[in-house]
């Protein structure tokens, strides 16, 4: 047993020496390789980016998913969202799976927008045996990789017949190693992240506005992340689409949720006079699917003693979408300038897209994207 504990300590010690090494590593490359220095800066690294985790860890309240519910909706309350409909994406897994059983205890109707309608199919069964759900769910596929699949997935919700309440832009894909395209050639975190959500959310808008006027609640909340501020600057001309032979999947990952936090700044004001509320939420550092093919850039941040004391677990994870989706404060708080959530509240946005950087970007990037998703309407 003696020499079992050193052998341990040793190999924890050898781990966190090479994080540390890599960590290091990462700002000379930002210092010098023009595929970060021209987009990430050793200020938006450290000041904007590790400053918000900072941040973010001191103040947690480590509130749960499921006790945002109940301090929304009261406790108890489980026919609270009856009549209500929410569309997730990606909900067959982690976040956008907790938030959707939420939705699902609270008589939410949860349309489940999925790549594997088979795999989230078995998860309701097995959420319905395991806990009382009075919610309804509708599983439907959609490829967030292929803009081909936007429109048959919007063509059948419609076909529901059902209102749309909450339209959360949950799935992601992050800082994979090597440049990877999508059906339509574009780099998959721009594609995923950006381009396929910004589509998905122009073809329901009418769905959205016609439940508004109807006098009820209507949110659309885009998931984005502290790496928003990432970013020193995003050269629209140049890097909307990414070129493979400038891919670093630190860079794009940083781009396309900076891009997440543009668009929620422009349909805030595109929807100001519609009554619909639209958030960007930073979840926090949180182990799940969305880190399997990550570069190290991004394991870092699970794998370093650095980071681990501020790591939330899924149902904390979640626990900002949630408030996003269902507290009352979130129209007051729009009006009051926010833009970005996390720690189940509003925040300060930090790096490029926040408020006052380049403001001018957020109109920029929806006439991009309106181009580019023009023929997948």
């Amino acid at each position: 047993m003696a020499a079992v504990l050193p052998t341990a300590l040793l190999r924890a010690t050898s781990e966190q020496l090479v994080v540390l090494r890599h960590i290091l590593r990462n700002l000379l490359k930002i210092w010098i390789c023009p595929k970060m220095s021209s987009r990430i800066s050793l200020k938006s690294y450290i000041v904007d980016f590790c400053g918000m985790l900072l941040r973010e860890g001191v103040t947690s309240p480590q509130l749960t998913s499921e006790q945002v519910a109940e301090k929304c909706l009261g406790r108890g309350n489980f026919s609270a969202l009856k009549g209500r409909v929410a569309i997730v994406t990606g909900s067959s897994g982690s976040l956008g799976l907790e938030h959707a059983r939420i939705l699902l205890k609270y008589d939410c109707h949860v349309v489940f927008a999925v790549r594997s309608p088979g795999k989230a199919t078995a998860l309701i069964e097995d959420m319905k045996a395991r806990e009382e759900m009075s919610g309804s769910s509708s599983v439907l596929f959609v490829d967030l990789d292929d803009l081909s699949s936007i429109r048959p997935f919007v063509d059948s919700f419609l076909k529901l017949g059902l209102p749309l309440n909450y339209l959360v832009n949950n799935a992601g894909v992050m800082t994979p190693k090597q440049f990877r395209a999508s059906k339509q050639g574009f780099e998959t975190q721009f594609a995923t992240n950006h381009l396929a959500h910004f589509l998905l959310t122009e073809l329901l808008m009418p769905k959205l506005r016609e439940t508004r006027r109807s006098g009820a609640v209507a949110r659309i909340v885009i998931l984005s992340s502290a790496g928003s501020a990432l970013c020193k600057n995003v050269d629209m001309d140049r890097c909307v689409p990414p070129a493979p032979e400038a891919y670093n999947g630190t860079a794009e990952y940083g781009i396309s949720k900076a891009m997440n936090l543009f668009h929620c700044r422009e349909l805030q004001r595109r929807c100001a006079t519609d009554g619909i509320s639209c958030c960007a939420v930073h979840p926090g550092v949180i182990h799940t699917g969305l880190t399997r093919e990550g570069n190290a850039d991004s394991t870092v941040l699970y794998d370093s003693i650095l980071f681990k004391w501020m790591h939330k677990d899924v149902p904390q994870g979640a626990a900002t979408q949630v408030y996003c989706t269902l507290s009352d404060q979130v129209p007051s708080e729009i009006e009051h300038g926010t833009c970005f959530w996390y720690n189940c509240g509003p925040q300060k946005a930090a790096g490029v897209a926040a408020p006052g950087v380049r403001d001018d970007l957020c109109g920029k990037l929806w006439r991009i994207s309106e181009a580019l998703v023009e023929k997948f309407r």
